[in-house]
């Protein structure tokens, strides 16, 4: 039903899994009708009027220009790495992999 996310700046955000998901209780009537919907768009999923409407995906616009501006500069810097390793001498560069970047330090 829900969905939780966390971010770098300690941060946790709750979403709803069907962001169109009327929340708390339900008639019947209207559990019926949600499952006929259902049954519709997967009947139906591989025409393209269809197919848009539920690919489409609406995030807020902060968001949206976040993540899009942390994926340029994880691009540019993979990007700058690799050509730090093209123009240096054999094995003078160590790369670490990402999971080991985020390790400060260890304690035992």
């Amino acid at each position: 039903t829900y969905v939780f996310s966390g971010s770098d700046d300690m941060n946790v955000r709750c979403w709803k899994a069907k962001a169109s998901e009327q929340l708390g209780i339900r008639l019947p009537r209207e559990k019926h009708k949600q499952a006929y919907n259902d049954a519709l768009l997967e009947r139906y999923k591989h025409m393209p009027e269809v197919k848009r409407i539920v690919r489409h995906r609406h995030l807020p616009a902060a968001i949206y220009k976040a993540a899009k501006m942390r994926r340029t500069v994880v691009e540019s810097d993979k990007r700058k790495l690799q050509r730090r390793i093209e123009h240096s001498a054999p094995g003078s560069i160590v790369v670490q992999t990402e999971r080991k970047k985020k390790i400060l330090a260890q304690v035992e």
